[in-house]
């Protein structure tokens, strides 16, 4: 009886996080469209520049604050585990490094062109950390999925913000 329920709390466990996830790249999607539009637009769009700009602001900003949630993922791992070693510090130092190349990114996009490689660089560094860690069994294989199509995602929008 008790196997049941912990299948079950893992079953909901993973819908909840499948939903969150992918609400979560609402903005990627949504402001990499706004791009993607205006792009292609052969007239002014009605709300104009400003609004091209604002939405290149805004998902430069969205993946720099989501990079910083994938390096705080870590952070928590570390702070939770009650069996750490010495050597997990590396985890910890790994922690702030993306949250440290997203401010960095997004501070130097108004005057270097290619600041969003920054961040395609530290979703894709990110990634192979974290499948390394799915498939040491140190996170939920269910993570593995989630955590590809999440990170194809938000690469592609970020990729429309540095094409655009």
């Amino acid at each position: 009886m008790a196997q049941t329920s912990i299948t079950k709390d893992q079953k909901t466990l993973k819908q909840w996080a499948n939903i969150l996830g992918y609400s979560g790249t609402i903005p990627f999607i949504s402001l990499a469209v706004i791009l993607l539009l205006d792009a292609s637009s052969t007239t002014p769009a009605a709300s104009g520049p400003a609004a091209s700009g604002l939405a290149a602001s805004a998902l430069h900003l969205y993946g720099a604050i989501i990079l910083s949630f994938l390096g705080g993922l870590h952070w928590g791992r570390i702070a939770c585990n009650p069996d750490i070693k010495p050597s997990d510090k590396w985890f910890l130092i790994y922690s702030v490094i993306p949250s440290l190349m997203g401010w960095s990114s997004y501070l130097l996009s108004d005057i270097w062109q290619g600041a969003a490689l920054m961040l395609i660089a530290g979703f894709i560094i990110s990634y192979v950390i974290d499948i390394r860690f799915i498939r040491l069994g140190a996170w939920q294989s269910w993570m593995k999925p989630l955590r590809t199509n999440l990170t194809l995602i938000a690469c592609f929008s970020l990729t429309v913000l540095l094409l655009h």
